[in-house]
């Protein structure tokens, strides 16, 4: 509620500024009881718009912020869901891969999680429910009702992408909502040995893993000590949709998540899987059957 008098105050301010900058603030419709989507900025300016959906969205309330960029033109683009790790943000990770992908031709949208850091955390979950939390995976899902209410985005053409604790979230998401997502990729994920896995934890199970159904790529530098390789391995093991994987002997947790050569695997993996194409998008219902994990040199 708060919010949406701050939202109104500064519509009330706005009225008061010359008509070029009247447009700054836009709600965006959607069916009746959905939750209010406000965009404030340009997503095609430099450093994007920003966007909050405060309601009720699958029964639970929504208090939520987040980052768009989208190319030039009317599209209709493809789009990519970007997943922040713990201690970022929407705004810092989506803003700066965001600027990457869109450049691909990709409408890029991040929102907020639990493990965000500098940032309200809103709504649902709190700082407890951090990583792979069903509150997090519906917040990833709430993106994508962004992007639907959203004319120059093709829905049946979403990418999901995260990084460490936004890995984890990016693997149960494609798990809870495979009709959300055509195909996916993380830097410095996994999941965790089913012996270890408890409720709370923020690392999504084996048995999520196995749902998956969108084509998956991973990415895991040999050097890094803040999430094992290890739990890429054993995703590796249990997906059962096609699948690659790569190991990088020289690189630690943070620079795997934006080195030129990942991105442009990750950029490859969405071309092979018609994320570009819409007419792949339209009619194609055959995937290229899984591949086995690869390494860019042997694992020590």
């Amino acid at each position: 509620m708060a919010r949406m008098l701050r939202a109104a105050l500064v519509l009330s301010l706005l009225g008061m500024l010359p008509a070029c900058h009247r447009h700054a603030i836009s709600t965006v419709p959607g069916a009746p009881g959905d939750p209010v989507l406000s965009i404030i900025g340009d997503p095609e300016s430099e450093s994007g718009a920003t966007w909050t959906l405060v309601g009720r969205l699958g029964g639970r309330r929504v208090d939520l912020e987040g980052i768009l960029l989208k190319p030039r033109g009317r599209g209709p683009f493809p789009a990519v869901v970007l997943s922040h790790g713990a201690g970022g943000n929407a705004a810092r990770y989506g803003g700066g891969l965001g600027g990457v992908m869109r450049t691909w031709g990709l409408v890029c949208i991040a929102v907020n999680y639990t493990h965000a850091s500098g940032v309200p955390i809103g709504a649902p979950g709190g700082s407890l429910q951090q990583g792979a939390s069903p509150a997090n995976v519906l917040r990833a899902h709430a993106a994508v009702t962004v992007l639907a209410r959203l004319r120059y985005v093709d829905t049946r053409r979403v990418a999901a992408h995260g990084h460490s604790m936004g890995a984890f979230v990016t693997t149960a998401f494609a798990s809870a909502y495979p009709d959300d997502v055509r195909v996916a990729s993380h830097t410095s994920g996994g999941v965790l040995l089913d012996a270890l896995h408890k409720e709370e934890m923020p690392l999504p199970s084996v048995e999520e893993a196995r749902r998956i159904r969108a084509p998956y790529q991973w990415h895991h530098g040999l050097l890094d000590y803040a999430v094992p390789f290890l739990l890429d391995r054993r995703l590796d093991a249990v997906l059962t949709a096609p699948h690659e994987g790569y190991l990088y002997p020289r690189f630690r947790h943070a620079e795997v998540a934006a080195d030129p050569l990942v991105l442009s695997r990750i950029r490859a993996w969405y071309t092979t899987h018609g994320l570009f194409d819409a007419v792949v998008a339209a009619t194609s219902g055959s995937m290229p059957p899984a591949a086995r994990a690869r390494e860019d040199a042997p694992v020590p």
